[in-house]
């Protein structure tokens, strides 16, 4: 690919030749105009040649014009309109092409210079550029914002430095900043705050008020970096800079990952690196998942469990109440309802049961089956019937949700515990759950189906945070009892909160409606509409979850802003949940058999087959999102891949190598198909919101 360089040059050479022959066939064709006798003109054809000339003035003086106001010129005397024309005669049949004078060369070039003037980037462009597009930025106040270097000076007043405030509006809108700063009294804060919101920082898609942090020690800001996890932070002491690595290293170590590490790559801010070489195929990463979900659509042909995502039941019950379902035209569930079967009664038979009393509503298509008879299905789906060599594809048995709802399904008690723990127990409407409105819940429930699932997502990430807080708060409560020293715990604890929200927080990514794909039916010009509708409608989600699990002490997880990067972080930092069906294994498993034994295991599986049709080989899907998974960046030449292996069966990320990676050696993946042409790549790509510059890029760009 050329160098930009040398395409400007030619360009301007050949904007410097076309000017000098204009020049050259302009001089040829005056003289043989104003060698006509004047005498043989009517009045239009001296019209034309006025308007000619004046064309002609206009087009010289225009192009002769200097950038800067021109300077009066001395009065000369005009050359004769013969001598003129002579002389124009004479240079263009005595030039050849290409050829010109140096007074031509130089008006030639100052006109051409005009044309390639070097742009001047913006302010924006230059801080982008400084952040290597950095989405998450802390900063110090004291020496960095302020005028002021010592808390001391802050109880008196507090100053915002002028040379540095465009350069902050300018970070507010391309990344998600939060100002920190140590203070003595309330009396500091309120000066702070107030310089702030003088100088207009606060202003209209400026800095939110809430993203100012305060503490009382040097260590207290040095957590709240820590537990922000920031692509960038901005500090006035290196040895808080030191210790943003600590969470991931952690991470890490519990995954036992060790052939990798995360660390900022002075470009696209954070990322994951090789610590050792690894072959091709080699296993680099298997990624817990921090939280995830079924997609409500994919729950009807997959019975999963909804912490590890794992099949459970049976092959017989997997089948059966794929086609029990589709029969009844239920659709996904818009929640959990009540369960009002005893304790004692077999997991199994209970979810048969359910089944019974869900709604109706739109099917899986079952176009190309063949139905089969309603006792048929029933004996499959209630373990009366076992279908042939279904024992090799044992799956755990069904555990029901400990709050009574009907769904979630888990494959053990552990795993039903682990999700209630952790985050249905705010989610759930059942007889347990320590939602505060069962009815909104399930108001948020039946919208988040019916709009948009990844509501249900956003909803887990905030009950994930403010149960953790509850954890965290009860066991320094605990703490604060045993010792002798006076509780300064109060009813709220800001450190505990950022405490409680660190691992959702790496995953930070733009606003969701800022961020979301425009639709290929809506056009570029309601771009603007389209993104307040979809602002509109997270307002709205939000309302109906806030009314439903509100909890004061964590009420800054309820604001829009913070909504909205929630769901930006599902919608662009997400991996596929994907799990393979055990049922396609089974099918191709009776396919496989020798005869005799394939005929008689296919006398009666085939109906089965035939009756689920193209549906009998469908994956649990899903949207999750992966820690570590989350920091690696693009490439359009990737080094690793996900990729699920046979022995993946659950919904763990798996990121394998596709190509020999050398130690120290950034793992890439590809957020898109990278078979694609460049052009569509990129257009894909800018939903991301970058353009790609990796090596296949470059190489490929026009």
């Amino acid at each position: 690919m050329a160098e930009p360089s040398s395409s400007l040059s030619s360009s301007k050479d050949e904007l410097i030749q076309l000017i000098k022959r204009l020049g050259t066939f302009l001089a040829l064709k005056m003289s043989n105009l104003f060698s006509i006798s004047l005498q043989k003109l009517d009045p239009r054809s001296v019209g034309a040649i006025a308007g000619l000339a004046v064309a002609i003035i206009f087009t010289y003086r225009l192009m002769r014009s200097p950038a800067t106001p021109p300077r009066r010129q001395p009065k000369r005397q005009a050359p004769t309109t013969s001598t003129s024309a002579t002389s124009a005669q004479s240079s263009s049949t005595l030039m050849p092409s290409g050829v010109c004078s140096s007074s031509e060369d130089s008006r030639a070039q100052n006109v051409v210079d005009e044309f390639f003037q070097p742009v001047k980037p913006t302010l924006g462009q230059i801080v982008r550029q400084k952040l290597s597009e950095g989405r998450k930025v802390t900063c110090r106040l004291l020496g960095v914002i302020l005028e002021e270097s010592s808390p001391e000076e802050l109880q008196i007043k507090a100053t915002v430095k002028s040379s540095v405030l465009d350069v902050l509006l300018e970070i507010t809108k391309f990344c998600d900043l939060y100002l920190m700063e140590r203070v003595i009294d309330d009396e500091s804060e309120k000066n702070v705050l107030l310089a702030l919101e003088n100088a207009g920082i606060f202003t209209s898609g400026g800095l939110v008020k809430d993203k100012v942090l305060f503490c009382s020690t040097e260590n207290g800001r040095t957590s709240f970096v820590r537990q922000l996890e920031p692509d960038w932070h901005i500090d006035t002491n290196p040895e808080i800079v030191s210790q943003l690595a600590e969470y991931f290293e952690q991470l890490i170590s519990k995954r036992q990952c060790h052939g990798i590490t995360v660390k900022q790559n002075g470009e696209f801010g954070k990322g994951v690196f090789a610590e050792t070489d690894f072959e091709e195929e080699q296993l680099i990463l298997k990624d817990q998942m921090l939280l995830g979900a079924q997609h409500s659509s994919n729950k009807i042909d997959c019975l999963v469990c909804s912490y590890c995502f794992q099949f459970i039941g049976s092959i017989e019950q997997q089948i059966g109440r794929k086609l029990y379902l589709k029969r009844l035209g239920v659709s996904p569930h818009s929640g959990c309802q009540n369960d009002s079967s005893d304790e004692d009664e077999d997991e199994d038979e209970h979810f048969v049961q359910n089944h019974h009393n869900s709604e109706n509503g739109a099917s899986s298509s079952s176009i190309g089956t063949v139905p089969l008879p309603k006792m048929a299905v029933e004996s499959l789906m209630n373990g009366e019937m076992s279908l042939p060599y279904s024992e090799k594809f044992p799956l755990p048995s069904v555990v029901s949700c400990p709050g009574r709802c009907e769904e979630p399904f888990y494959c053990s008690k552990s795993c039903a515990e682990a999700d209630w723990e952790s985050f249905h127990s705010l989610l759930c409407p059942g007889e347990k759950t320590k939602s505060q409105s069962r009815e909104a819940l399930l108001k948020f429930i039946q919208h988040a189906n019916e709009t948009n699932d990844i509501f249900l997502l956003a909803a887990k990430a905030i009950s994930f945070t403010i149960l953790r807080y509850r954890k965290l708060k009860a066991s320094l409560v605990t703490e604060h009892e045993k010792s002798t020293v006076p509780s300064t715990l109060g009813t709220s604890n800001l450190s505990l909160l950022l405490d409680a929200w660190k691992p959702i927080s790496i995953g930070h990514k733009r606003r969701w409606w800022d961020c979301v794909s425009l639709p290929d039916d809506i056009d570029a010009s309601d771009e603007a509409a389209f993104r307040m509708q979809m602002r509109e409608l997270a307002f709205t989600s939000l309302q109906l979850l806030k009314e439903a699990i509100f909890d004061k002490e964590c009420e800054p997880l309820f604001s829009l802003e913070i909504y909205g990067h929630i769901i930006g972080m599902f919608e662009l930092n997400n991996l596929d949940l994907v799990v393979a069906s055990p049922v396609e294994d089974y099918f191709i498993y009776i396919d496989d058999l020798p005869n005799p034994q394939k005929k008689e295991a296919e006398n009666i599986t085939r109906p089965y087959l035939d009756a689920l049709g193209e549906d009998y080989s469908v994956c649990c899907e899903g949207t999750a999102f992966y820690p570590l998974q989350s920091c690696m960046n693009h490439s359009c030449c990737p080094n690793a891949k996900a990729f699920k292996r046979e022995e993946d069966r659950d919904g763990q990320a798996t990121i394998i190598a596709v190509r020999p990676v050398c130690k120290r050696e950034e793992i890439n993946i590809s957020y898109i198909d990278e078979d694609l042409p460049f052009e569509e790549r990129q257009a894909l790509l800018a939903d991301y919101g970058f353009r790609c510059r990796c090596p296949r890029c470059l190489e490929e760009e026009p």
